[in-house]
């Protein structure tokens, strides 16, 4: 297990969470976040490094997936669980105000929803679509990442480079094949769309461990640039510079995002700000995994106007704040409980 931190991909993993928030704020930040569901990609690509670099050494020395299973999710489970005790909250504050709203309702009883969603398992019902976890729609990458991670932890001891990079080639066809064919890779929170969701993730994540391979063996391209080029690259890519496009997300994802990721791979913040992007990094998966229910009943019930707009703009600090104590006063308290029992719980979450 690799006990080097990649301080520029915390730095960048605190970037991305941050477009995908603002993103979900919609309103007068809309036009500045058009392509933050690529972010998706983005932290897909991040996690196969940083999950090979954990515990790939240990599944080929003999280490079972039920072992692996248990270290991924006593990592990334309390903060999963805890969105949707959000979501329930925010379902019922939503619904007791806008009964007639359609806000986050689940096509099954609401008691089969969740307890289908504490074990990552999207709502199959397809009563005219709708999203696959209803109570926190950000939690279908959540759902893909543990099945792909378990998928991965199942053959990682014995696919070899060649296999890997087949398979990051067939994943990269069905990208492009996804972009052309939707118009865009905003594609996977909905039940209709599960199955292009794992496309997404073949690609990216398979490049992730075939990165963090040659990473290892000392092959991978270098980039040496200031840390805070990669994660003004990604935010630029994800924002509304460039019109939505099939050509610009398949480009972004299969060619851009790599060399963004390569660049931070390479490059390490200075010792004035290592902590910062360490924090960014810590703060990004209780971010990620649970604003966008309250962002979501926020908007719902919300009157329009002056007011409205005047909140959404106050709010991501707000957001960023709360992740920050959900991360030292819920997160931190339970991972220092749980290695005391024993799970080896050192690489960080790549969401």
């Amino acid at each position: 297990m690799t006990s080097r931190r990649f301080g520029t991909l915390d730095g960048l993993r605190g970037a991305a969470a941050t477009v995908v928030l603002v993103g979900h704020l919609s309103g007068p930040f809309h036009p500045y976040t058009t392509h933050g569901y690529l972010a998706v990609d983005l932290f897909f690509l991040m996690s196969g490094f940083v999950v090979a670099g954990a515990y790939e050494d240990k599944l080929r020395s003999g280490w079972g997936v039920a072992s692996f299973l248990r270290a991924r999710l006593a990592r990334l489970w309390p903060l999963y669980a805890l969105s949707f005790v959000v979501g329930l909250t925010c379902y019922a504050v939503a619904r007791s105000l806008k009964p007639d709203d359609n806000f986050l309702f689940p096509a099954l009883p609401l008691a089969s929803v969740v307890a289908m969603g504490l074990f990552f398992v999207p709502q199959f019902a397809r009563y005219g679509g709708g999203a696959a976890f209803p109570l926190n729609p950000a939690a279908w990458s959540l759902s893909v990442e543990i099945f792909g991670n378990l998928i991965y932890a199942a053959v990682a001891r014995s696919i070899g480079n060649t296999a890997l990079k087949v398979l990051v080639a067939i994943g990269g066809l069905g990208v492009a094949m996804i972009a052309f064919r939707t118009g865009f890779l905003n594609v996977g929170v909905d039940v209709d769309e599960i199955a292009y969701g794992y496309i997404r993730y073949a690609f990216s994540f398979s490049l992730g461990v075939l990165f963090w391979r040659m990473q290892a063996a000392g092959t991978l391209p270098r980039l040496k640039v200031p840390a805070g080029v990669p994660l003004v690259a990604a935010v630029a890519l994800m924002s509304g510079l460039v019109p939505e496009s099939p050509l610009y997300d398949a480009g972004v994802v299969l060619f851009v995002f790599p060399w963004v990721v390569i660049a931070a791979v390479t490059s390490e913040p200075s010792a004035r700000f290592a902590p910062l992007f360490a924090w960014a990094g810590a703060v990004s998966y209780p971010l990620y995994a649970l604003h966008e229910p309250i962002t979501g009943m926020i908007l719902t019930v919300m009157p329009k106007g002056a007011a409205h707009v005047a909140l959404i703009l106050a709010l991501p600090p707000v957001f960023i704040l709360g992740a920050a104590a959900a991360d030292r006063w819920f997160d931190r308290p339970l991972q220092r409980w749980l290695r005391r029992r024993g799970e080896p719980l050192k690489a960080a979450p790549a969401l």
